[in-house]
């Protein structure tokens, strides 16, 4: 039973459009203004053809009551409260209810309890609420019962309570208390209570449970109603759905990588020469030498032997000679050439190759042409030394410059330097490399021509390795090579058959 009381309860405070029909500044159907108010029709004033009564007097609300004198006899009649007292409304004060030829049912709702202050009788019955509910005054003393006959409730101890014509209530207010028991109630826009226990929208709340779709304002989409980039956003790159799996995306594009490469923050790396991210995203090698994932030791000297004379090139061959020369991490590299008898065609694209990977990385380069004589003498002063492929240099040229220079260039490997030396198949001899061989810095030979041959990158962690295509075409006077050195030091970085490309490091 207070369940039901407290639900009732919920309900009067729910539709106070019910206590005071007025909606908006118009007067809900069966009501018109009076005073400020709206009233039953007919209940302001006197219907056409009446005489007023002299004695009649004005209602706290506006309206027109009986005279004084009725209105106390039938007051009188009334008796005190339930509870004995006076009846009073939320505020406390005193209320003195004249009767009115029409039922009336007045009550205040406050912030805190319902407050029943006044009731108008019908002199037809009992009292009566809804749905066996007590309703109390500000005491808690009750005042009506649903029972529809006899006193409060069941028990006649409560007092006998003037009965409450239904009539008094506005449309909708009995609905609206009924529906408490059930679930929420909506006050529609004409004054009615609509029940939402299902949740459905209604006329009332139409307008604020439907919203619409969301709405993302540029450059943002709906994407299963989340605002997104589809510039960045890795789960809807390019479109709604598109999920990268390298879990980036620039552009609206996603970013893919080679088996061989990791995604180190927007970029893909070969982290096994990566001299920022080398063997693992952020880690960096202090003299920019990384070889198969291992940062080099400072002072790392090595040879480069190239079966490219680039007398006709590609960007794919090209990057192997600019990787060469780039491993030392100096900027500008100090890089001292010899040319000899190398064809003129051949040096330009030779040239022309480091300079593009230079452009390509950002590195700059400072190049010194030396004449034979002078190699011993400029090799300390120097970063890398070059030999271009000697096209034109006999055998016995070839093994005199390797005897000349043996000692500067074995100290200058010793402390870190760099060799590069480029050779090709020619008729006037058998290959540069016999300079290396004279020098006992690499014994390595020439083998067989690979022109228009493909060259095959078998050792994608090395440095030398770094931007190049599994696969690029052996151009014009390519070369492969053999030799009789094995082991950590010495590694075969591009092969036609037999190795087109070595590097061996001096630890």
């Amino acid at each position: 039973m207070r369940a039901r009381l407290l639900l009732a309860f919920a309900a009067l405070l729910a539709v106070p459009a019910c206590l005071d029909p007025i909606v908006g500044t118009q007067c809900a159907t069966g009501y018109s203004p009076c005073g400020g108010k709206c009233v039953a029709a007919g209940t302001c004033g006197i219907d056409a053809g009446e005489q007023a009564d002299s004695e009649q007097v004005t209602m706290p609300d506006g309206g027109l009551g009986e005279p004084a004198a009725a209105a106390d006899a039938e007051a009188a009649d009334m008796g005190p409260a339930a509870d004995g007292q006076s009846a009073v409304d939320s505020g406390q004060r005193e209320v003195d209810v004249p009767s009115v030829d029409a039922p009336l049912l007045l009550v205040e709702a406050g912030l805190g309890d319902i407050t029943i202050s006044s009731v108008g009788v019908d002199g037809n019955g009992p009292s009566a609420d809804v749905d066996n509910t007590s309703v109390t005054d500000v005491d808690n003393s009750p005042v009506a019962s649903d029972t529809g006959v006899g006193p409060v409730g069941d028990d006649a101890s409560k007092g006998d309570v003037p009965a409450v014509d239904s009539s008094v209530f506005c449309v909708g207010c009995l609905d609206a208390m009924d529906a408490a028991a059930d679930g929420p109630v909506a006050l529609l826009a004409d004054g009615s209570v609509a029940d939402d226990a299902s949740g459905d929208a209604t006329e009332a709340d139409a307008g604020w449970d439907d919203a619409g779709p969301l709405q993302c304002s540029e450059p943002l989409v709906n994407c299963n109603e989340e605002c997104v980039d589809l510039t960045s956003d890795y789960e809807n790159c390019g479109g709604c759905n598109n999920i990268c799996t390298s879990s980036v995306c620039l552009g609206g594009t996603c970013l893919v990588c080679s088996s061989e490469e990791t995604v180190c923050g927007q970029q893909c790396v070969n982290t096994a020469s990566d001299p920022d991210n080398c063997g693992g995203c952020g880690v960096p090698c202090s003299n920019g030498l990384c070889s198969n994932s291992q940062c080099e030791a400072s002072g790392t000297g090595r040879v480069i032997v190239i079966g490219h004379d680039y007398l006709r090139n590609r960007p794919a061959m090209n990057r192997i000679l600019g990787n060469a020369v780039f491993l030392w991490p100096n900027n500008p590299v100090r890089l001292l050439t010899y040319q000899g008898a190398a064809n003129p065609t051949a040096i330009a694209g030779a040239n022309g190759a480091i300079a593009q990977v230079a452009t390509a990385t950002g590195r700059l380069v400072q190049r010194t042409d030396v004449a034979a004589a002078d190699v011993a003498t400029q090799l300390a002063a120097t970063d890398v030394f070059l030999i271009y492929g000697q096209e034109q240099a006999s055998d016995a040229t070839l093994n005199q410059l390797g005897q000349d220079w043996a000692s500067a260039m074995t100290t200058f490997t010793n402390l870190g330097g760099t060799v590069i030396l480029l050779d090709g198949l020619y008729a006037a001899n058998a290959g540069g490399v016999q300079i290396l061989s004279q020098a006992g810095l690499f014994n390595i030979q020439h083998n067989v021509s690979t022109t228009n041959a493909v060259c095959t990158v078998v050792s994608p962690g090395d440095a030398l390795a770094s931007g190049l295509p599994k696969t690029y075409r052996c151009e014009q006077n390519s070369v492969n090579f053999t030799t009789t050195e094995v082991g950590p030091a010495v590694t075969s970085v591009v092969e036609s058959g037999t190795p087109v490309v070595v590097d061996k490091v001096f630890f």
